[in-house]
């Protein structure tokens, strides 16, 4: 990634609008390393906040690793092995998760969030050029696979595969241009979530 070792001092420094470019930067990679050693979306997604969490805690040091891109995949592989080791615990994990994050959010003021952020990202998703639109729609809300997909849009799944890509792009770069007051673990959350 271009200018990482300057992002990474900006983020260091506590700026957030560094930390979601960062995000933005990294979302999919991370993602896309735990699912393929999980083989499970929701724990993919609970890795991608997890790992980003952890960078946040530790943005102070940032600036010192030599090796960002490698530190990063080193701690969502660590993060996806133990929650697999966890096997079952996991459920319960995920259980106490909720209940601090909802006493650290209560309900009215999550369920507000929600809302604003579910309009953001209809927003976001309007926005879509036809082609990825269309694409974006049949995977994410119809729940098509991609060879499904090809063949009803008569493309090639590679096609597909890049216009999906290029759509969820799309999605987070105005989502994250039009979150600036939410707080950082709410906007991981949504995040992690819905991408």
């Amino acid at each position: 990634m271009k200018d990482l070792s300057q992002l990474l001092l900006q983020v260091a420094s506590g700026d957030e609008a560094a930390f979601r470019r960062l995000f933005d930067s990294f979302y999919a990679n991370i993602y896309t390393t735990s699912l393929r050693i999980s083989n499970d979306e929701v724990i993919a997604e609970d890795v991608v906040q997890d790992t980003f969490l952890k960078v946040w805690i530790n943005k102070e040091k940032l600036p010192a690793i030599v090796n960002f891109e490698g530190w990063l995949y080193t701690i969502a592989r660590n993060i996806t092995l133990n929650i697999l080791k966890k096997g079952q615990h996991y459920k319960q994990y995920l259980h106490e998760e909720s209940s601090i994050f909802y006493r650290i959010y209560p309900a009215a003021d999550y369920q507000l969030q929600e809302k604003e952020f579910q309009g953001l990202l209809a927003r976001a998703v309007d926005r879509l050029p036809p082609k990825q639109l269309q694409t974006y729609k049949l995977i994410k809300e119809q729940f098509l696979k991609r060879n499904e997909v090809a063949a009803m849009m008569n493309v090639s799944p590679e096609t597909v595969k890049s216009n999906i890509d290029q759509a969820m792009k799309n999605i987070r770069a105005y989502c994250m241009a039009h979150l600036k007051d939410m707080p950082l673990v709410l906007m991981l959350h949504f995040f992690t979530r819905y991408f």
